[in-house]
């Protein structure tokens, strides 16, 4: 039975949607070269190695975004970063439509990790976590992804229909244009009213963990679990990386549209999202585990790749293909509350909880870089599936050994669970 203090407020779940709007703004130009690959490439006739290359560049710049974003999230008040993430993305918008040529493409996906990826998300991610207590997070960051999706799904039906009528570049354009109005409507709501919401319940709760400071740093380095944690992350972000690619082989070996494609991706990528983020935050809670359903991710993520390998790459089982990316689309989506929760639970210490979401992102970074190089090469090198069967076949193994870690990551934490009831929680923790 829910207790009274860990229900979610409808003022909570409002400004959760508020929140929300910002974060499907900063997706559309966060994934714009991953998630968007076909529509970009229809636009602007770019060949596949150049996707793969500004994929590429923006990952890398990601992670150094990330790196220095996560601090930035603990030292400083976030007002200043979500004001550079917002402002800045939409600039990039703007830039994308105004000057589409390969080189300022290039400084654009610099842009869009340095605005977006580096200094919004680790602040944006604090807020959620401070609009309620411990036991309702994993809930709040499943609504929040829900309403994200679903704000991403609404446009699906309009870009896909000016993108048959029009093409891919009138489809981009309305794209942009929509998804940069919500961000700065999100930016307004957020100073007008979230940011005193939050603040004014963090006076009142008034934190017990330390300040931080880079001597946690240290501490951190010294920690499992904080590998443990980095770990997840990486294993729950990998199909998503591999989506990417999915695209171009709906296209070339299935003989999908780029009408088709995008919008199996649109639904994949946000359809699911509509279902599993909230009800990863809900089965999160009633478990009081969030590593046990990022387990069950993890194994899902495990049976996708194997059956990738051995699926007939022809048309007729394209409805086949399309089941395993939304399973595969399912384990980051599943991931997208959890990860943030995991680092909740984590027994890291509290006062370090951007620069973990920040490092944690730049690590993801650094593979989602490694996996677009390899890509890159593995799909110019080598005609057909077989280049294709070279990335679901490492993310075979890497998942299994994953799933290994996440059992037991999920005992250690149970373990210190037990521990506390008979010892008491250490101060300054996240449990």
């Amino acid at each position: 039975m829910e207790t009274l203090e860990n229900k979610i407020t409808y003022k909570q779940i409002l400004m959760v949607f508020c929140e929300s709007l910002g974060w499907a703004g900063v997706n559309v130009m966060g994934y714009v070269f991953s998630n968007y690959y076909s529509l970009i490439q229809g636009a602007f006739g770019y060949e596949t190695i150049q996707i793969a290359n500004l994929n590429t560049i923006m990952a890398g710049a990601s992670a150094i975004c990330y790196f220095f974003g996560g601090f930035f999230a603990d030292i400083f008040k976030p007002k200043i970063n979500m004001t550079i993430g917002y402002l800045g993305l939409t600039a990039c918008g703007a830039t994308m439509l105004a000057l589409p040529g390969y080189n300022i493409m290039k400084l654009v996906a610099v842009l869009v990790s340095f605005f977006g990826l580096g200094f919004y998300i680790p602040c944006a991610l604090k807020y959620i976590a401070a609009m309620g207590n411990r036991n309702q997070q994993s809930k709040l960051y499943g609504y929040f992804y829900m309403f994200a999706a679903i704000e991403s799904m609404l446009t699906t039906p309009f870009i896909s229909a000016i993108i048959s009528k029009s093409g891919d570049y009138d489809g981009m354009k309305a794209m942009l244009f929509f998804f940069c109005g919500m961000m700065i409507i999100s930016l307004l709501i957020h100073y007008l009213w979230v940011e005193r919401a939050v603040i004014l319940a963090e006076k009142s709760k008034k934190a017990e963990a330390e300040k931080f400071s880079f001597k946690i740093v240290g501490d951190l380095l010294k920690n499992p679990n904080f590998y443990l944690v980095m770990l997840m992350a990486c294993a729950t972000t990998l199909p998503n990386h591999l989506n990417t690619y999915v695209q171009p082989l709906l296209q070339s070996e299935f003989g999908a549209s780029s009408a088709v494609t995008q919008f199996v991706s649109q639904w994949a990528n946000n359809g699911s999202a509509i279902i599993l983020t909230p009800l990863a935050g809900i089965v999160a809670a009633k478990l009081g585990s969030t590593m046990r359903v990022i387990s069950f991710s993890i194994l899902l993520g495990v049976v996708a790749s194997g059956a990738m390998l051995i699926l007939p790459f022809d048309p007729a089982y394209m409805i086949l293909l399309v089941v395993l990316v939304f399973c595969l689309r399912g384990v980051f989506n599943i991931g997208k509350p959890a990860r943030p929760s995991m680092v909740g639970e984590s027994r890291l210490p509290s006062a370090s909880r951007g620069t973990i979401n920040g490092l944690m992102f730049a690590l993801t970074g650094v593979q989602k870089t490694g996996v677009s190089a390899f890509a890159a090469y593995a799909l110019t090198s080598y005609e057909g599936a077989t280049g294709y069967r070279m990335l679901y076949g490492i993310s075979f193994v890497i998942m299994i050994i994953c799933f290994i870690l996440a059992l037991y990551f999920s005992k250690r934490l149970k373990r210190a669970k037990e521990r506390d009831a008979v010892e008491g929680t250490p101060a300054g923790i996240m449990v």
